[in-house]
């Protein structure tokens, strides 16, 4: 039963990794990762007011400064996102920040149709840079459990 678990928690560990996805723009480092929200934790859902569904998706967002020393150190930034679908319709992302100890992150929900594909496009100002960095992907999304 221990083998089952940690195989289990190995391809866990293994499919979040592969989902997160980076742009790397000079000394920032520029995270994403979309999925469900169906996906989420009950108890982190609820911690943060989201709606846990199987129509609507989680953009998480994050901006990390690697000049800083070491380590990479998260860093502030301002957002502007926008979604499409393949048929051009639009929708304006709005993102809520969340600080958790050293830890920085962005993220917005949305409502999507199940097996369509939408092209994101997200402008990135980390704070004391007068340069937006463009941060442009498409994912597929499908409903959840």
């Amino acid at each position: 039963m221990k083998h089952i678990f940690l195989v289990f928690m190995i391809w866990l560990a293994s499919s979040v990794v592969l989902a997160e996805q980076k742009k790397v723009f000079g000394n920032f480092d520029v995270h994403y990762m979309g999925l469900t929200t169906s996906e989420l934790d009950r108890d982190v859902a609820r911690s943060y007011g989201i709606t846990r569904s199987r129509n609507k998706g989680y953009l998480m967002i994050s901006v990390n400064k690697t000049d800083e020393g070491v380590m990479p150190v998260a860093w502030n930034a301002t957002l502007e996102a926008e979604m499409s679908n393949l048929i051009g319709q639009k929708k304006i992302l709005e993102f809520t920040r969340i600080q958790e100890g050293s830890a920085l992150y962005f993220y917005s929900t949305f409502d999507f149709y199940d097996a369509n594909h939408y092209r994101f496009n997200v402008k990135v100002t980390p704070d004391g840079q007068q340069r937006t960095f463009d941060v442009k992907f498409d994912q597929k999304f499908y409903r959840g459990e």
